[in-house]
């Protein structure tokens, strides 16, 4: 649901500022309006706060320190031991109250401590990972090399050619003879099986035609680091090898200096980055402000709950000195009240949605509590097999494991494991209804199917028109009795009305709270046309002994409610109340993607149980369990797009306002 929030206004004075501004940052409940965008009377003689030259200064010096803060923080690796909230909050509070001098000097001796070693291990990262593209290749050319004799006249270029190419090298040889006027000799050799090497020794005095001609080939040259590019091959290996063999234990020593540091400093660059990252956003924020006179002025919108709270705590702090007061919002304040979200546990983890669009409009109904209802319940109903909701449910604690591990504050992934752990106990659920387990791994080794091959009802609940038994197992397959296929259409069908019922309900809801009678009316015609379809269907499928009633009164129902829709939303209106016929037949797909996900499982035993007996079984189950896998990858993929596109698409587009605000509380947050 949405909370309610209240307008408020802070008055106080300007040598307290700073100070209010901490406090109001460590509450951090206000959701501040730019007091430069106001319009009315109360406003006019109001005029913005301003960054003075020295607290541009103190904001520039400030980014700098955070800078290189960060820079210092991001080539320490936390420390083994777990560093808990409370040591980064009480280093935190240690800040407060500190001169920018102080802090500088802080910084310096971070730096100080820091940068000899930070520096040297860049240095010997950088060679290692130099040395180690150098070595493969040379050790390529150097069995070639190694036939050469080095003269002083001469000198030589190692080229590695793909196997592919190797006919270029008979090009290069006689391009070589006519430049150097024969005054060369060419060695080749195959080094491996994709790559020739070739050694071309000539006269110094043709170095620089050579080197030309090769460029102008893009012929892959072998070329040495500088430091060694005038030593012989196998030198010039012997001394990578030399480097590559000292540089590892050098840079591990780097690290445990660097580890040892990161004990000791950690958990103050930690509180350090988010103690410079508030204040910085503290600064911005001050051209938002007001002022008259030797007062300030805040004004912005926080949960109602929460200003008592605000207003006890910069009483007692600042002696009355600061007053907090709640305004009363007119008509265009409210339209830009900002929106902030309090749902019930279960219903929170499909907030997740917003992250799609925003939040709805302050004052209108929050839908989630529908997106949790139909979510799970359109998941369930496609994917539902016990198997691969127990897979599911797994996989939801290894990654809730490896978060907390990790100590990963990922609002996403939360959201999205919460999520998938309530979308797989749906699937459960559904499965034991279709009796599913790794598509009909249990039917097959419980012997319930007939001589056709068709699922056998063990609990009968009803029969079709056609006189045959259906209940528990449901099966979705259901070649042996078309009444069933027909059952689950018309089960899809109630769920897209009561999907869709619900949000127009919904916007029928805030047309009359916000007295907009059109709006209202839009809506009402909506519902009643798919009354009208419900009623029409139910006489055509269900109650067919008064058919002859319910018929005329569905197309009565239908008619009137495309005329109230076209009289509350125009021609728009009244075609859009037309086409929800369409809408509801999109929930159709539900049980296409359901039928897909079972076929494909089905044919995963079956190709499994292909491979015979003896130690064929183990290559059948493995076989089997790739395409299981395969599946509930679709499975996870196909319904939660389409529970997406029917929340997004088919509901909300029937009544869903988005807020332009969306409640952003001033509060520390260390810059994240």
């Amino acid at each position: 649901m949405l909370l309610t929030m209240s307008k408020v206004e802070i008055v106080g004075l300007k040598s307290l500022f700073f100070q209010v501004l901490e406090t109001l940052q460590d509450l951090g409940t206000l959701h501040i309006e730019d007091i430069t965008k106001k319009k009315g009377p109360r406003y006019a003689d109001l005029l913005p706060m301003e960054m003075d030259p020295a607290l541009e200064e103190e904001r520039t010096i400030l980014q700098n320190l955070a800078m290189r803060n960060n820079a210092i923080l991001s080539e320490l690796a936390p420390p083994e031991r777990r560093i808990t909230r409370a040591e980064i909050e009480e280093k935190y509070r240690s800040f407060q109250g500190k001169t920018l001098a102080e802090i500088s000097s802080m910084v310096e001796e971070e730096e100080k401590a820091t940068r000899e070693l930070i520096n040297y291990k860049h240095e010997l990262e950088v060679e290692l990972s130099r040395l180690s593209k150098y070595e493969p290749i040379i050790k390529k050319v150097y069995p070639l090399a190694s036939k050469v004799t080095a003269t002083e006249n001469y000198t030589s270029v190692a080229l590695l050619v793909e196997e592919r190419y190797k006919q270029v090298l008979d090009y290069i040889e006689k391009e070589l003879e006519r430049i150097t006027n024969k005054q060369c000799e060419v060695f080749s050799a195959r080094v491996d099986e994709n790559t020739h090497a070739a050694i071309l020794v000539f006269h110094r005095r043709y170095s620089e035609q050579v080197h030309n001609f090769l460029a102008s080939e893009n012929v892959n040259q072998v070329r040495l680091p500088s430091e060694l590019s005038d030593k012989p091959y196998d030198e010039a290996l012997k001394e990578i090898e030399t480097r590559l063999n000292e540089i590892p234990p050098k840079l591990k020593k780097v690290r445990e200096d660097l580890d040892k540091i990161s004990e000791d400093w950690y958990v103050t660059l930690v509180a350090l980055k988010e103690y410079l990252a508030d204040r910085i956003e503290s600064l911005n924020a001050i051209p938002k402000f007001g002022q008259s006179g030797h007062v300030f002025v805040i004004t912005g919108w926080m949960p109602s709950d929460k200003v008592e709270e605000a207003r006890r705590v910069l009483e007692e702090k600042f002696e009355g000195k600061v007053e907090l007061t709640e305004e009363v919002p007119t008509h265009e304040e409210l339209e830009e009240a900002p929106t902030a979200l309090r749902n019930p546990a279960p219903v929170r983890p499909f907030e997740f949605i917003y992250m799609l669009i925003n939040p709805p409009k302050y004052g209108h109904i929050d839908p989630t509590f529908l997106v949790a209802i139909f979510f799970p319940l359109l998941f369930g109903f496609m994917l539902g097999d016990m198997g691969y909701a127990l897979v599911l449910i797994g996989v939801v604690f290894l990654m809730k494991r490896l978060l907390k591990k990790r100590e990963s504050r990922s609002l996403f992934f939360e959201l999205f494991a919460n999520v998938l752990l309530i979308c797989s106990i749906s699937s459960f659920v559904f499965g034991l209804l279709y009796f599913e387990f790794f598509g009909d791994l249990l039917v097959r080794l419980f012997g319930w199917k007939d001589a056709a091959g068709h699922m056998v009802v063990k609990w009968v609940w009803g029969h079709t028109s056609s006189g045959k038994p259906w209940g528990w197992p449901l099966e979705r397959i259901a070649q042996a009795n078309p009444d069933l296929f027909k059952l689950l259409l018309i089960v899809v069908a109630l769920i897209g009305v009561l999907h869709m019922g619900g949000a127009l309900l919904i916007g029928l809801i805030d047309g009359i709270r916000h007295r907009d009678r059109k709006h209202a009316l839009e809506k009402l015609g909506y519902l009643l046309f798919v009354l009208g379809l419900v009623v029409i269907f139910g006489g055509v499928w269900g109650f067919k002994s008064i058919k002859s009633v319910t018929m005329p009164v569905g197309a009565i129902m239908a008619v009137l409610g495309i005329g109230l829709a076209g009289y509350g939303g125009g021609f728009g209106g009244g075609l859009e109340a037309a086409l929800t016929f369409g809408n509801l037949l999109s929930y159709a797909r539900l049980y296409g993607i359901g039928l897909a996900s079972v076929i494909l499982a089905e044919v995963a035993n079956e190709l499994g149980a292909e491979f015979g007996g003896g130690a064929m079984v183990f290559l059948g189950v493995i076989v089997a369990a790739l395409l299981h896998v395969l599946n509930i990858a679709l499975g996870v993929l196909s319904p939660s797009i389409q529970s997406l596109r029917l929340n997004l698409v088919e509901s909300f587009t029937k009544f869903y306002k988005e807020t332009d605000v969306v409640y952003k509380p001033f509060k520390r947050s260390g810059g994240e």
